[in-house]
């Protein structure tokens, strides 16, 4: 019997029946596996935004108390543009300021509660302006 004829393996009939249903299984298994990476893609979009914005709030701050702000006015301008519950932090020393802005990031989600927190730090300096003490 010619192998290459129509018919020719009798199993294949056979085979085709045993694989219905294997892309359903296989979009079962890949479907959360690419949920997660949207999520932590997100996530991670997410803390480069928050980071960027404790770099924002630690010039800004710095250069209020450099122009000869008070730390509390300086700390006002800092939180309009820090992120929820960052912390900052003001050193001037020797015509210098040295700010620092710290924010600890974690997924707010029940399901990624397991997942660690992330601190994020920016910092900032700058010399006072003549004058400014």
């Amino acid at each position: 019997m010619n192998p290459s004829r129509r018919g020719a393996d009798p199993t294949a009939r056979t085979r085709r029946r045993t694989e219905h249903g294997t892309v359903t299984a296989e979009l079962a298994l890949l479907f959360p596996v690419l949920m997660a990476t949207i999520v932590a893609g997100v996530w991670a979009v997410g803390l480069v935004i928050t980071n960027i914005r404790c770099i924002d709030a630690a010039r800004d701050v710095a250069r209020a108390v450099a122009r000869g702000e008070t730390e509390d006015t300086a700390q006002t301008i800092g939180r309009r543009a820090a992120p929820k519950d960052a912390i900052i932090d003001i050193l001037t020393t020797d015509g210098e300021v040295q700010v620092t802005v710290k924010a600890d990031r974690s997924l707010d989600w029940p399901l990624f509660a397991a997942l660690p927190t992330i601190p994020l730090k920016a910092q900032a300096t700058l010399q006072t302006e003549p004058g400014q003490q």
